[in-house]
């Protein structure tokens, strides 16, 4: 019996009869496929069988996918035309004069960039980004963290960094990072956030509001030029001639390992994005207590959740097809169920179809839920996405939910690992 029906027979015990079908068919495609076979030290699971080149895989991820876009990301936060020494920068002197609104939508405008790359690359937290609890990611975009954003955390840093000694790198997460930046530039409300009996903000409101807009400016440049340190200390952990973790990731050695890294990594689209970035506000996961938790919605100052899933959307595909190189759909297609991969794909494109075509935000979605009183219609979405979209972000959490149990079933069976150790229950 080869290695591909021993794992088919494995998963039909653990999955049920939802994976039936599809074992079904690798286990007659598999009996086609003949006896076993050595697997070179190229190739690793089910599909060392096919002498598959995980090295080339590995290489295509680290070069053309992860580097290649932690690379883009960094240069929108280091260099002459950054972020902080040109947009922000320009919009802290446009403070009080005519043309304060407009420097202020460029730098909205630019980090809108700046998240939407970054939003493709949570799907590839792995290596470096992994280490230490995630702190080297954290640094850059804490959400979804155990040190998740905090606008009092932002709200006293802005006032500690008046002081000359003040070094942003000593500040927790929660005062750093994307979601700061966020908050410095798209909440309108002057006023601080926190406690009356927080120090650092006690004579904050007082402040004339120019001098509240400048300071936070001002700190604004300071965080958007610690994210560009903290990508530049990534990239250095990936780089031959800093920590080298490329080595290590294509060496074919540690294939195994770096295949479960990899797999591992892309489940954070049923975690982060399906879960907590969608199951939340529309009261789907049972995390929420109520019919819908808008206060759990993503990205509130800037509105930007639904982009945010947007481009989860694309790193996952991303992720799953390694670009114009090898990836996980060659395994799949390899192994004779290049209909999984198409199924996959043909949810993505659905789903992104379904945010173009909204004009109201996660959040007024939420709070629509909410006042209505009644969540059977976000179930009735929900459960069928093609034919009813009376509530829209219900519709596309059926789209989301249709790939992650296909990541669960089908991917799983395919390429011969487990579920990731946070991924062990499924809440919806």
């Amino acid at each position: 019996m080869s290695r591909l029906i021993r794992v088919v027979v494995q998963r039909i015990r653990q999955l049920g009869s939802r994976a039936l079908l599809l074992s079904s068919i690798l286990f007659i495609g598999a009996c086609a496929g003949g006896g076993d076979n050595d697997a070179s030290n190229n190739t690793t699971g089910i599909s060392g069988e096919r002498d598959f080149d995980f090295t080339a895989m590995m290489a295509n991820y680290a070069d053309n996918i992860i580097l290649a876009g932690l690379r883009s990301f960094n240069s929108s936060f280091t260099g002459i035309d950054s972020i902080a020494t040109s947009a922000i920068s320009e919009y802290c002197d446009a403070i009080g004069s005519t043309s304060e609104a407009s420097a202020l939508g460029e730098a909205q405008l630019q980090w809108r960039n700046a998240m939407n790359l970054w939003q493709r690359q949570e799907l590839l937290i792995l290596g470096p980004l992994a280490e230490n609890g995630n702190a080297r990611r954290n640094a850059v975009y804490s959400y979804a963290s155990s040190a998740p954003p905090n606008t009092c955390s932002v709200d006293r840093s802005v006032a500690l960094a008046q002081n000359s000694e003040f070094d942003i790198q000593a500040r927790a997460f929660t005062s750093r990072g994307l979601d700061a930046l966020e908050y410095l530039l798209f909440n309108e409300n002057l006023d601080h956030t926190c406690a009356s009996q927080v120090a650092e903000t006690q004579n904050w409101n007082a402040l004339a509001e120019l001098e509240r807009k400048t300071q936070r400016c001002e700190y604004a440049e300071q965080v958007a030029s610690d994210i560009g340190n903290s990508s530049n200390v990534i990239i250095d952990a990936w780089a031959f001639d800093g920590g080298d973790f490329r080595t290590q990731f294509v060496n074919s050695v540690n294939a195994n390992e770096n295949l479960k890294r990899l797999s591992d990594a892309i489940f954070y689209f049923e975690i982060e994005t399906k879960d907590t970035k969608l199951g939340m506000p529309t009261g789907l996961h049972a995390n929420c207590r109520g019919l819908a938790c808008p206060l759990a919605v993503e990205s509130p100052h800037s509105q930007s959740s639904l982009a945010n899933i947007r481009e989860n959307l694309h790193g996952f595909h991303l992720a799953l097809n390694g670009g114009d190189g090898l990836g996980f759909d060659d395994i799949i297609i390899a192994e004779g169920a290049s209909f999984v991969v198409d199924n996959f794909n043909l949810n993505i494109s659905a789903a992104l179809a379904l945010i173009s075509e909204m004009d109201t935000s996660l959040l007024n979605q939420s709070q629509g839920i909410v006042a209505s009183g009644d969540g059977s219609a976000c179930g009735n979405s929900a459960a069928n996405p093609d034919t009813i979209r009376t509530v829209p972000i219900c519709s596309l959490h059926g789209y989301l939910k249709r790939i992650t149990d296909s990541l669960r079933s089908d991917f799983l069976v395919i390429v011969d690992l487990d579920l990731p150790q946070r991924g062990q229950s499924d809440n919806d």
